[in-house]
């Protein structure tokens, strides 16, 4: 799958589900790229992976035919075409808690006239040269995916004016730092947790703009999907190797 498709069947109003990687190795991108899942995504935030690992795992993503989105730690719009220059197509933001800053790191993305994106001359991105400027920008538009992440009580206050920003395929919902935001830390099923999820997907939906959400559990994702939930991570890379260490030596025991 690709990303234009990816984006395509968000549009169609379809679920699509993947996993995190917070595991610096390109071999954990193409285990799981094998697994059937629809994309990956990287975690810059919460990890140790940087630039140079991060440009070995999208090779083993291309090697498996995966979508690859990066969560960023930046909040610098040149380090969001800096990762997409070696090959990526979506972007996570995080953070994003005014109209202002969601914006100005949305003009790092995309070509001019819609942004400020620099153009790198050969890169990964256009085939290092290989395709014609015109269908590198676009191949460019038609394939980017920006993820938009709220998860403070400034962002929720700020929310209706964020999602007037243009350029936003996904508005992700992160339960757990949400919980901290409303002072019920790690309590994900608060109903105040609950209720502030529920609010947030009406109004995101009624702007067009496909909702996100991290879950744990199947049940979870069964659950959020009936709410209108399309975009789903599941657990992570981390969490399937210990639960599957663990449960192995609780069966050995």
């Amino acid at each position: 799958m690709t990303a234009k498709v990816l984006k395509k069947k968000l549009q169609d109003g379809e679920c699509v589900y993947g996993t995190w990687v917070r595991i610096p190795a390109p071999v954990t991108v193409e285990v799981l790229g094998s697994a059937g899942l629809d994309f990956l995504h990287i975690d810059l935030e919460h990890s140790s992976i940087d630039l140079p690992m991060l440009d070995s795992m999208v090779l083993a993503g291309y090697s498996q035919g995966i979508p690859l989105a990066v969560r960023t730690a930046s909040q610098n719009p040149a380090d969001m075409y800096r990762i997409q220059d070696i090959g990526i197509t979506s972007l996570m933001l995080p953070r994003i808690e005014t109209a202002e800053q969601c914006s100005h790191l949305l003009s790092g993305i995309r070509y001019a006239p819609a942004g400020v994106r620099g153009l790198g001359g050969a890169v990964r991105a256009n085939r290092w040269g290989a395709i014609s400027l015109e269908e590198h920008l676009k191949e460019a538009e038609e394939e980017t995916i920006v993820i938009v992440q709220i998860e403070s009580q400034k962002g929720l206050d700020n929310m209706e004016e964020i999602l007037d920003v243009p350029g936003i395929d996904v508005l992700y919902i992160g339960p757990f730092d949400l919980s901290q935001a409303l002072g019920y830390t790690g309590q994900v099923t608060h109903p105040k947790v609950q209720e502030t999820i529920l609010a947030m997907i009406q109004s995101i939906r009624k702007r067009g703009i496909a909702v996100g959400i991290h879950v744990s559990t199947e049940e979870e994702a069964k659950y959020w999907a009936e709410q209108g939930v399309q975009y789903f991570t599941i657990s992570m890379d981390i969490a399937f190797l210990r639960s599957g260490a663990a449960s192995l030596v609780a069966s050995l025991k």
